[in-house]
């Protein structure tokens, strides 16, 4: 007696609109992480240590803003500052710039998601 096993699954082709659901929600998601996590970094930074004060020289208007409008960057240079402890030197600021970089995505990704 031969007992071959073969998968009981439904035959269900999948169409273009389920895929660009997917990926629309897999932006969503990426959206919301890049949003969320510097914020609660540079929380941290705020809370538990003294990266930002020495980063910005107490000037709370910029760490403000920074958390506000560009929390990677903000995360990437007080972190790269108290690496060194007095600055920003050299291939630090390629770090700094990545960050930049990745801001300008997470913007350009929420309008992008918000226009469907």
């Amino acid at each position: 007696m031969t007992n071959s096993l073969t998968p009981m699954t439904a035959n269900v082709t999948r169409s273009e609109s389920d895929d660009q659901l997917a990926t629309h929600w897999y932006g969503w998601f990426f959206l919301v992480s890049s949003l969320f996590w510097p914020r609660i970094c540079l929380l941290t930074f705020w809370i538990f240590g003294h990266f930002m004060n020495d980063a910005f020289d107490d000037s709370w208007v910029i760490q403000v803003l920074g958390f506000v409008f560009l929390p990677w960057t903000t995360v990437a240079y007080a972190l790269m500052w108290g690496l060194t402890s007095d600055g920003v030197y050299g291939l630090e600021w390629i770090f700094v710039g990545v960050a930049l970089l990745l801001d300008v995505i997470t913007y350009g990704l929420g309008r992008s998601l918000s226009r469907g």
